[in-house]
């Protein structure tokens, strides 16, 4: 692998890196944002568990308990209003049946009541971010709000993302991985009241921070920088769900494993490296500590499973592999409304074509690591489906496993940098990648402008009483937020050409491997 480089003055994209950060902040947040207000209320997987959860505790309630009439759910004081967001699911599970359900469901009554959640053994951390809101916005304007809430910080980690990875000495095919990685799902996840949004743009974050620390040339305030941006999505990342304490685990281990070793190993003793360890650290010890003393829940008793029962499960769950992925790239609502042909078409497109093109051409260490991180993507769920079996059955689903799939199309396109394909933006691969942006641009459109019509008409329902006649329609109408989106995506197609077009080919001087400080130095370079 190419050592890192060190130039004497700053180049045009690390000056320019908070405007990089600006630009990609605003571009990813607002189809997150047309999601939020697109979806009905609590049509999003578990959103009113997680939305009663985040009203709790914005008002204080950390601590969950079981509530006496349900000992399987913890209890939560919260307006009615959101208390009764679990009546407002009608539709879930049923593609025919359309959101307007809800009309004779609806209560504004904002007078506190208890109700029940199955969110309360979740740490209190995202719902702190996401539940504020529900403090100054009454009715239904206080879901939508929460939405936005959650999808300002995905975004500001997202775009962190974006930022981060300009730094790196080669970066053209990394942010094609990137851009690839965030399939409309994950928007679509971002855009609503449930922390695997959160999960996927923090580890995305993190990880491109640790890349560009690792691999990159900062030093001194600027090597601060980098430290605290990794500790800010590290800890985002680890207090979303348990298992994020694996993707941080497995991050920083892909971090280290692709970085410049005389780098790493200076980072490790140098201020910056040795706060963020300690911080994260710290982090990470209040979180196993709040998952360690679970409140005392009901739930049904595991069953006596012989050998060959979860020897079953693991075969099940190991062939539904193809079907995570279609769930990584998009299936809606309550696992009832999956994404058209055609974005499941272009997403499976770039994401094959990308992940061969890794292994034939990368070298060996990055190669060693997409096959790494596609080994995670296929024993985890199976692992994890038989730590649990007994007691819940499968319970695994394609967005679980979003955070790792976005880490792995990263190293993809690194494994293309490193090994030199395209430089120099030849015209007939930038044509190609960017009718790729478009077809992926156009796949988005689809997935978004279905799911309007399957809670407008239903999944079936005709096309022309969609357009005329529609039974449900979101706030502020299907048409202008579907075509807010198309407005949206020609300038994310755009700026992803510009991004694509003008990454830097290589760096000439490389960075001295024990100073991190602000002085510049003189080595050789090793390949």
């Amino acid at each position: 692998m190419d050592s890192p480089a060190r130039s004497s003055a700053p180049t045009r994209w690390e000056r320019r890196r908070w405007l990089t950060f600006l630009l990609a902040f605003v571009t990813i947040l607002a189809p997150m944002v047309l999601w939020a207000l697109a979806s009905p209320i609590g049509s999003i997987p578990d959103e009113p568990s997680h939305a009663i959860r985040a009203a709790a505790v914005a008002r204080g309630e950390l601590v969950s308990v079981p509530w006496p009439e349900n000992p399987s759910l913890t209890e939560a004081t919260v307006p009615e209003n959101i208390a009764n967001a679990h009546q407002l699911v009608c539709f879930a599970f049923d593609g025919e049946l359309t959101a307007d359900c809800q009309a004779g469901l609806r209560d504004r009554d904002e007078d506190l009541v208890t109700t029940g959640s199955s969110a309360g053994l979740n740490s209190p951390a995202f719902y702190a971010i996401v539940g504020w809101p529900s403090l100054v916005v009454t009715g239904d304007a206080a879901f939508y709000a929460m939405r936005i809430a959650g999808a300002a910080v995905c975004a500001l980690a997202l775009a962190v993302m974006v930022m981060q990875l300009t730094l790196l000495p080669r970066w053209r095919w990394a942010m094609v991985g990137a851009i690839v990685g965030v399939t409309p799902m994950v928007l679509y996840l971002s855009g609503s009241l449930n922390p695997n949004g959160l999960e996927v743009a923090a580890a995305g974050g993190l990880f491109a921070t640790l890349l560009a620390m690792t691999r990159g040339t900062a030093t001194g305030r600027r090597l601060w920088e980098q430290a605290g941006l990794a500790l800010v999505t590290a800890s985002l990342l680890m207090t979303t769900r348990s298992i994020s304490l694996l993707w941080v685990l497995l991050i920083v281990v892909a971090a280290i494993f692709l970085g410049n070793r005389p780098r790493v190993a200076a980072l490790l003793k140098s201020p910056p490296g040795l706060a963020l360890l300690v911080g994260a650290a710290v982090v990470g010890l209040v979180t196993v500590a709040w998952y360690l003393q679970p409140p005392a829940l009901a739930g049904s008793a595991p069953a006596s499973l012989g050998i060959v029962s979860y020897l079953f499960a693991a075969g099940y769950t190991f062939i539904q592999s193809i079907d995570w992925v279609f769930g990584m790239i998009g299936f809606f609502g309550w696992v009832d409304t999956p994404a058209p042909s055609a974005t499941i078409i272009a997403w499976s497109a770039a994401l094959l074509l990308l992940l061969s093109a890794s292994v034939v051409w990368g070298r060996r260490r990055t190669t060693v690591a997409v096959w790494g991180l596609l080994v995670v993507c296929l024993v985890v769920p199976v692992l994890t489906t038989l730590s649990v079996y007994a007691q819940y059955g499968y319970i695994w689903q394609g967005r679980y496993m979003l955070a790792m799939l976005l880490c792995l199309v990263i190293v993809a396109g690194l494994a293309l940098d490193d090994a030199g394909v395209g430089i120099g933006a030849d015209r007939r691969i930038a044509r190609f990648v960017v009718g790729g942006f478009v077809l992926l641009a156009i796949g988005h459109l689809f997935a978004f402008v279905m799911t309007l019509r399957r809670y407008a008409v239903g999944i079936d329902g005709d096309f022309g009483r969609f357009v005329f006649d529609p039974s449900w329609e979101p706030p502020i109408g299907w048409r202008p937020l579907s075509v807010a989106l198309l407005l949206v995506l020609v300038v994310a197609v755009w700026l992803s050409r510009k991004l694509f077009l003008g990454a830097p080919d290589h760096r000439a001087v490389e960075p001295s491997a024990d100073r991190l400080d602000d002085q510049p130095s003189r080595t050789t370079e090793k390949s």
